[in-house]
């Protein structure tokens, strides 16, 4: 058995242990980390199984990176309509959540570019020839690449519905639980009243985007603008993010832009630990193609 093919196994004892076929519900949804290593050392001793029971902080994001995890995900856990979500902080790692009323796979992909979006042309001439030519196909390059030739303020300048005054990135690689791509600071318009919000990127080069990550972002951003002092006058988060495709043979960097969250909904969910409750409704979809193309994208 590979152990690509193994998490299931896991996945589905868990849920096993905790399921209650009768009432179709579960008595404990939380998984910890505890709980993952206990059980891959009993399936080793009962199964064979070859996973190691390090680093249990990423079983679910992991496995959720696949492209293939819907299939992957075990036969009985989406015969009960049940699927998984990340958790955060005291050894958290993810819980056991029923289907959503429509929800009819257990992982759906919601950052997919429709295909009638609007593809936008972004000049590359600006970044060095040589950088184009040695660009690394990883997600750094690409928020490299994405910071570096404006797509955010591209953008929010053309497309988005938000009355934009300005736009400066401030950082990439915001460590955090979770990590943060990259921040920038927004000023728009409201009613001839300045507001600021930070918008949060979240960018993924091949991998799926997961919704629940980008709302622990949201909630964790928001916490920190009130801890702190330079921050105290933002009032909500944008979370933005960012992926590749192929479209008539060229690479495309998709833009998903969603509606503001309120910094007082973010720091309440952060401090209740219920960033999954977050709403997350993309409002813009975008494309932006490189040109000349880059290396990497």
């Amino acid at each position: 058995m590979s152990r690509d093919s193994e998490k299931p196994v896991v996945f589905s004892h868990l849920f096993q242990r905790v399921f209650n076929p009768s009432l179709g519900t579960v008595s404990e949804g939380t998984v910890t980390q505890h709980d993952i290593q206990e059980a891959i050392i009993l399936l080793q001793q009962e199964e064979g199984i070859s996973l190691k029971p390090g680093n249990p902080a990423n079983f679910l994001k992991d496995f959720l990176r696949s492209h293939s995890r819907n299939a992957q995900w075990p036969e009985e856990i989406a015969k009960a309509r049940y699927t998984a979500r990340q958790a955060y902080g005291d050894s958290r790692v993810f819980e056991f959540v029923p289907y959503a009323n429509e929800q009819e796979v257990p992982f759906p992909d919601d950052f997919a570019l429709p295909e009638s979006a609007t593809i936008h042309p972004i000049e590359a001439v600006s970044l060095p020839s040589a950088a184009r030519a040695l660009g690394r196909g990883d997600e750094a390059w690409l928020i490299q690449v994405c910071v570096h030739q404006r797509l955010l303020q591209t953008h929010f300048a053309l497309f988005s519905d938000i009355e934009v005054i300005d736009l400066f990135h401030l950082q990439n690689s915001l460590k955090g639980t979770p990590e943060i791509d990259a921040v920038f600071l927004l000023v728009f318009d409201v009613g001839r009243i300045a507001k600021k919000a930070l918008v949060t990127l979240e960018a993924k080069r091949g991998d799926p985007i997961l919704p629940d990550q980008i709302k622990g972002q949201v909630a964790f951003m928001a916490k920190q603008t009130r801890r702190r002092p330079g921050l105290k006058d933002v009032e909500f988060i944008v979370p933005v993010a960012a992926n590749t495709l192929k479209r008539d043979g060229k690479t495309v960097v998709s833009i998903f832009e969603m509606e503001p969250i309120s910094v007082a909904d973010g720091i309440s969910a952060h401090d209740r630990k219920s960033s999954h409750e977050l709403p997350l409704v993309i409002s813009k979809s975008v494309g932006y193609s490189l040109s000349p193309q880059v290396s990497g994208i």
